[in-house]
């Protein structure tokens, strides 16, 4: 075919195309461009149709016209295409009906991008309902401008943000079990969130810091939480700074088949063990340790008194120390205390763990209290008549928790009773005379625990017993055996299968330690192997017949009256030309305390041999006793007149 005529026959097809389109326009009820008007055809012709019939016609009477013609090769059907199609055609019987169907309009929304953003990844972390769904978001509503439309427009499930949103289609949402609140609901839970937002951002601003003023900075540091804040923080981090691993002793035997016959084997490395010191450059230097004690609540603790600096006179003359005994490489007290004249003695109280009591040199008793932040006393008593006017040497507390007093004594021969909790007037107050002859105490001891009954130390020399109340209160027994002070007094405490209670010991500047019994007027026993003055002495608080005696030279001695009653168990000297001024026994027996001259506290542990006594101690120390008395005895046979007279009698006659 030639080109002309190609083109002949376009030029053909399309002036029936536009004559078409113009029939087309002019007819009423056109729903699509490309839609015949099935309702005005004939359909009688396709009432019964023929299987002889042929398509072209029939597509040619519907206003249908073919194209181009199809090569050979599309137009060629094959015999199993064609049987099938034959199977598919209706039956003859059957007419066929074309109805017109209303034209659905689909709107298909263009695909949105959902970006994320760190606030919306974390502003509901956590915020979960337990009663909702597994994933109920209480951050997605649905948005008010996108209401379900009768056009088929899916609703759209909006994510509060900024400006992020997420959609859902209703087949998504039955799909995932998403339970979507009232709208209502959630715009309340947008405008709260919103007000949340606004007075965090609020808060936030008005907790910016700003900078404080000297006098707002010299305010907080002088207040009294700060203060407290930083004496307790500091305390906590000293502790933790110097404290180093304990060591174990891995030969530690503890069935005590090794303690059998160790008082004949051991030297002084085994009985004790040098365990740590106490000293202050500052505060302790050049200062005299006047007392010790420990407490009953914290027995780690150790309270020391000094004595005055004679080398720096701004110092406080007055000093208590608090120290601790459980962090080995702490060189700084627990506490310090301060006072305008100096310790002469201190105690815990054993019923209130915070008080602190001290005795001074000028007659006052003053009362520390550790919870508060203050170095002075929190308590003094009035110099007064009817209060101590001399220097406190003793202080101790007696009774139970709920009736409690604190019992004082001074050198000029008075004993006071105090409340600790009203120190203006002491409750009691006795002048400690013998026979109307007063009596400087030095020391002084209630037996156990003993609330009326108590034995003093003179400085006569002399050991005296007496009760606070009764018929005869007052001094009632004596016992003499010093020539000089006495420095020391100690009862024996320990309880066991024979009752030793009526023993006590007592130290003097004479060079010797004296045992006595209550039911005697003279001694049981002297102990003379020190070389000058001995300072102190103290039983053991767990074995019946171990005690303690310390001298000026440095010269500490533990004994042992079960194993010798003649030489001590141990005698050490220190080094460094010390004299000691205080010795004392932790409450369970395993440690001593050494207080010198020079303002040092020495801790040593004790073997646990000395600690863990025997049943068989005591009716030892029952047999030892019996001697001493058929000892005294037969020294005072030798001594008394009448026998001497006799004997010389028998010897002139002889």
């Amino acid at each position: 075919m030639s080109a002309e005529q190609r083109r002949a026959e376009l030029e053909v097809k399309r002036a029936k195309l536009e004559k078409m389109r113009q029939e087309k326009s002019q007819k009423p009820g056109a729903t699509t461009p490309m839609t015949p008007n099935i309702s005005s055809m004939s359909i009688t012709g396709l009432s019964a149709p023929r299987e002889d019939a042929d398509p072209d016609k029939i597509l040619k009477e519907v206003g249908i016209h073919q194209a181009a013609s199809l090569p050979m090769s599309s137009r060629s059907i094959s015999p199993a295409t064609a049987s099938s199609q034959q199977k598919r055609r209706p039956p003859a019987n059957i007419a066929l009906q074309i109805c017109q169907q209303p034209a659905a309009t689909i709107s298909v929304p263009p695909k949105e991008l959902v970006t994320y953003s760190k606030e919306v990844q974390t502003i509901e972390s956590g915020e979960k309902d337990p009663t909702a769904s597994p994933i109920q978001h209480d951050h997605l509503q649905w948005d008010d401008e996108f209401q379900p439309s009768t056009t088929g427009e899916h609703n759209r499930l909006v994510y509060v943000s900024d400006d992020d949103t997420m959609s859902f289609d209703e087949t998504s949402k039955a799909s995932i079990g998403m339970t979507l609140p009232p709208a209502i609901e959630l715009k309340r839970a947008r405008s709260l969130k919103q007000q949340h937002k606004q007075q965090s951002l609020q808060g936030q601003a008005s907790l910016t810091k700003h900078e404080l003023t000297n006098d707002e900075r010299d305010q907080i540091l002088r207040s009294d939480p700060f203060q407290d804040f930083f004496s307790r923080t500091s305390r906590l981090i000293e502790r933790s700074l110097w404290e180093s691993p304990k060591a174990f002793d891995i030969f530690k035997d503890y069935s005590g088949r090794d303690l059998d016959g160790q008082n004949e084997k051991m030297d002084v490395g085994e009985i004790i063990k040098f365990d740590r010191e106490f000293f202050d450059e500052r505060w302790t230097r050049h200062r005299i340790v006047t007392c010790i004690d420990t407490s009953t609540y914290h027995p780690e603790l150790v309270l020391a008194s000094y004595s005055q600096n004679d080398e720096s006179s701004h110092e406080s003359d007055g000093v208590v120390l608090i120290w601790n005994s459980k962090y080995k490489s702490k060189p700084t007290p627990e506490y310090i205390f301060n006072c305008q004249s100096w310790v002469t003695s201190c105690a815990f109280s054993k019923f209130h763990p915070n008080i602190v009591l001290g005795g001074t040199y000028s007659g006052q008793i003053v009362v520390w209290d550790t919870r508060t932040n203050k170095r002075t006393p929190v308590q003094r008593t009035a110099l007064s008549a009817s209060s101590h006017t001399h220097p406190v040497y003793c202080l101790q507390v007696i009774g139970t928790q709920n009736a409690n007093n604190l019992i004082s004594i001074s050198n000029e021969g008075k004993m006071c009773s105090w409340n600790i909790e009203m120190m203006t007037q002491p409750q009691e107050s006795m002048d400690l005379a013998y026979r109307t002859k007063p009596v400087a105490a030095t020391r002084m001891v209630f037996p156990g625990v003993e609330v009326n009954n108590f034995i003093i130390g003179s400085e006569e020399g002399q050991a005296y017993s007496g009760s606070r109340h009764g018929n005869k209160a007052g001094i009632q027994e004596s016992y003499e055996g010093h020539f000089g002070p006495i420095t020391g007094l100690s009862c024996h405490n320990v309880n066991g299968s024979i009752d030793f209670s009526p023993l006590f010991l007592t130290s003097s500047f004479d060079w010797s330690v004296k045992l006595w019994s209550l039911k005697e007027s003279k001694p049981l026993n002297s102990f003379e192997v020190n070389s000058d003055y001995v300072t102190d002495v103290r039983w053991s608080p767990v074995h019946p017949s171990v005690f303690l005696t310390c001298d000026i030279t440095g010269r500490f001695d533990i004994w042992n009256l079960n194993h010798d009653s003649e030489l001590p168990l141990l005698s050490t000297t220190l080094d460094g030309n010390v004299a000691l001024n205080k010795c004392l026994w932790a409450h369970n027996g395993q440690q001593i305390i050494l207080g010198d001259d020079q303002g040092k506290l020495r801790l040593y542990g004790v073997n646990e041999f000395l600690t863990n006594p025997k049943q068989d101690d005591f009716n030892k120390l029952s047999n030892t006793l019996q001697d001493f008395k058929r000892n005294t005895l037969d020294a005072f046979d030798d001594n008394h007149p009448t026998n001497t007279a006799a004997a010389a009698t028998a010897a002139t006659t002889n």
